[in-house]
Parts: C-alpha cells; sequence; structure tokens
C-alpha cells in the first residue's frame, strides 16, 4: 500500500443492495448514488430499522475537535475503532487530524488497505503475525509511519526477536504506556517503566518515541473524585516524561507524549499540552473517537464540549445519530412495540431515547421526556409512553443512542441524512 493512494478509495463503487441496511428491497446502486435516489427516512423510504448520520453535526463535530487540538498545539490522532469508517478517516485527516488510532491489528489493516498513511496502535503488539506484517509495512512504505505500546521488558524482547526475522530496514516506534492499578494494560509504577525504557533503550530494532496513558481508566463520571483520578494519573505522566528525559531514554527530540479519550480530554491538555517550562520539546497527542458523531447519552453529558462545557467555550458538539424504527404495534394504551432491537441499537452503555415520531400524514410528535424504552429483544423495543400521546402503527420514531461505537460497529452502512431527512450519501463500516 502506498501513502499516496487517497484515504477511502473505492468506497464509493461499493455495491448496495439488501446485504446492506437501510437500502430499499429490490434496489442495486453504488453507494456513490445514494444521495441521488430523492430518499427521505422520515417519509418512509428506507426500510427501518437503520441508523443515520446527520450530515451538518458531522461536518461541525469534525471542524470543532480538529480546532481545539490547534487551539492547544496538540497533535490529533482521532481513535478510528469507533467508526471504523475509510470515508470519515480521510475527513479526520483532512481537516488536519495528524494520525489515526487503532485499538487491533485487523483494524490498523483496514486502515492500511484504505490508504491511511500513519496508524497509532493504542495497545501492545505481541502476535508475531501482524508483528511481522507492520514489519513488512515499514519495510516497503518509507513513507509509513507506525506507533505502538510497550509495557514490559518481555514484550520489548518478544518484539525484538521477531524483528530480527523480518528485518524491517528501520527501527519500530514505541511509545511507553503508563497505567493505573486494577486498569488494563500499562506500568503500574514509575520504577517499572523505567524498566521497560532500558530494556527498549538496549533493543536492537526499536527506540521509544514516547509515552501514552489512558485517563478513561481511573474515571468514569464528572465527580470530583473521578477528576482527581484523571488529574493525578495525568500528573504521573509528566514526571515519567522528565525522568525519561532526564535518563536520556527517549530516541527523539520531540517526544510525543499521548492521551485523551472523547471525555476528559480539557484535563489532557490542561495537564500536558505546555511544556515550556520543562526544558522538554514534548508534543501532546490527543485521541478522541467519539466527538465525531457524539451521541444523546454518556458523551452528551460528560463532554467538555456539551454537557461539561464552559460558558465561554465557543466549540460545541452536536449528537449526528439517529437511529429510525417503526411502530409495530399498540397492544396496550401505554405500550408501544417499536422494530429496533439489541441486534439495531447499542445497549452496553445505557438504552435509547426517543426523540421524535413521524406520522404517514405529514405530522410531528417531539416525544422528548413522553416516554421511555423499558426493554429491548433482539429486533423489539418496549416503550412505556402515556397513553394520550399520538404514536400509531407504521408511525416512524427516531431515536437517540449512548456509545457511538456500538451503533457504528451494528451498521455496515450508515446513510447521511440533510436536517430535512434527505439521504445525501453513505458511510461505510468495516467490523
Amino acid at each position: 500500500m502506498n501513502a499516496h493512494i487517497d484515504v477511502g478509495e473505492g468506497c464509493d463503487e461499493t455495491i448496495l443492495d439488501c446485504e446492506y441496511k437501510g437500502v430499499p428491497l429490490g434496489t442495486r446502486i453504488r453507494l456513490s448514488e445514494l444521495g441521488s435516489q430523492g430518499w427521505n427516512v422520515t417519509k418512509g423510504d428506507l426500510p427501518l430499522p437503520v441508523t443515520t448520520l446527520r450530515e451538518g453535526a458531522l461536518t461541525g463535530n469534525i471542524e470543532a475537535m480538529a480546532a481545539y487540538a490547534r487551539r492547544y498545539g496538540a497533535l490529533f490522532a482521532p481513535h478510528g475503532k469507533t467508526t471504523m469508517a475509510p470515508q470519515l478517516f480521510k475527513r479526520q485527516l483532512d481537516a488536519g487530524a495528524w494520525a489515526i488510532t487503532a485499538a487491533t491489528s485487523s483494524q490498523m489493516a483496514v486502515m492500511r488497505k484504505y490508504g491511511v498513511p500513519r496508524i497509532l496502535l493504542a495497545n501492545e503488539l505481541v502476535e508475531p503475525g501482524p508483528l511481522r506484517w507492520v514489519c513488512e509495512q515499514l519495510r516497503t512504505d518509507a513513507a509509513f509511519d507506525f506507533y505502538c505500546l510497550v509495557d514490559d521488558p518481555q514484550t520489548v524482547a518478544l518484539m525484538d526477536r521477531t524483528l530480527d526475522d523480518c528485518a524491517p530496514g528501520r527501527r519500530m516506534n514505541v511509545l511507553l504506556e503508563l497505567g493505573a492499578e486494577g486498569g488494563r494494560t500499562g506500568c503500574r509504577t514509575t520504577d517499572s517503566a523505567m524498566q521497560v525504557a532500558r530494556a527498549v533503550k538496549a533493543s536492537r530494532n526499536l527506540q521509544l518515541a514516547g509515552v501514552e496513558t489512558y485517563e478513561g481508566v481511573v474515571a468514569r463520571g464528572s465527580a470530583p473524585a473521578d477528576l482527581a483520578a484523571v488529574d493525578a494519573l495525568l500528573d504521573r505522566t509528566r514526571i515519567l516524561v522528565t525522568e525519561l528525559f532526564e535518563g536520556e531514554l527517549l530516541a527523539r527530540p520531540d517526544p510525543l507524549v499521548s492521551a485523551g479519550g472523547s471525555v476528559y480530554f480539557d484535563r489532557v491538555v490542561h495537564s500536558l499540552s505546555d511544556w515550556s517550562k520543562s526544558g522538554i520539546d514534548a508534543r501532546l497527542v490527543l485521541r478522541s473517537g467519539c466527538y465525531v458523531s457524539h451521541d444523546s447519552g454518556r458523551y452528551h453529558r460528560l463532554s467538555p464540549l456539551d454537557g461539561r462545557r464552559n460558558p465561554d467555550e465557543v466549540l460545541e458538539l452536536q449528537d449526528a445519530l439517529d437511529v429510525w424504527a417503526v411502530v409495530l404495534s399498540r397492544p396496550e394504551p401505554g405500550l408501544v412495540v417499536l422494530g429496533a432491537g439489541r441486534r439495531d441499537v447499542p445497549y452496553d452503555v445505557e438504552l435509547p431515547c426517543l426523540r421524535r415520531a413521524y406520522s404517514r400524514d405529514g405530522g410531528v410528535v417531539d416525544l422528548t421526556n413522553q416516554g421511555v424504552i423499558t426493554a429491548l429483544f433482539d429486533q423489539h423495543a418496549l416503550v412505556a409512553i402515556a397513553p394520550e400521546v399520538e404514536l400509531a402503527p407504521g408511525d416512524i420514531v427516531a431515536l437517540g443512542v449512548s456509545h457511538p461505537c456500538g451503533a457504528f460497529e451494528k451498521s455496515p452502512l450508515l446513510p447521511l441524512i440533510d436536517d430535512s431527512g434527505a439521504v445525501i450519501g453513505g458511510v461505510r463500516t468495516f467490523f
């Protein structure tokens, strides 16, 4: 794969038919033709359920996060696992993203297939096969830039032996991962991190490009204790970078310091963006991913550009996701059954919420605070609703969801719509 290939090239030639949710039955068209059919999801032109992206909010979110990173002089490597959509990777890169972040070897292979020139694998790379694959990418494409994580001297030794055999022709960049007690991967102490750094220094095929952490493992909300835990981990990260610099264990004069998911990136830029008084020319790399679509649940409540947004903050994220379901039945006055369930909507964080209903005669009913989804089955949702709310079989209901990753994962195709519900394009995903 040559880095000059346009990111996402080829997606528009995908043939869409009944294999993709939301494509009208009996239709066979190219993805590039999706926006020219005159379809509108609110008018029942698409078979339901289907998950869509609103173009205006999507564009605004990409621009807002790019502007946020620029404001603090941070590099931006949005986490691609959220969408696994090369068309969106392209838009993020075009907006100034420095790299795309992956979580697994399969994800980074898809990213390379569709032309992503720089990948940050926010994970340890210990499998020989994927390691040899990266080695081949580095050897055959001088423009390809790659980073992965290390947190154990044994991992360093394993990688070194594998790279001896496949000869990448240059040292592979690694970031030292700092973790937290009871969390996921990552060194638990500064002393253990220094041991890993010395192992990288002594290796034949690796070089230490910086430090990585993920503050989301120590907090789940916005309570003072959560924010204090985040700040403490970021303080430890800063101390570790300083000790590595003073110990001459960093391989580059401008070491990378990477953190920042989709909830606490404001704390990250406060702690790790300014190194001017330290004598270290470090560069912060933010890795937020869910911002691209945002949501109406957890991220809506907790994002620094939404629920935790300061009054003087000019940047704002908006929910771009809608799940559309038809009313199948109203078997009781206070019960509505929708045709969307666990196969169609994310539910790992919290259940979807009601937004609006569209009747076949063109009427629109605001369902906000009018009812609640109480249970999901494979293909059905139970809605407890006030008996006086007008909602009947055949009406189309728009739902808001929590956790974008799950929404994208369940949708090989997400139609792009404008604010009127008109289909103007589509986005493919690769999970």
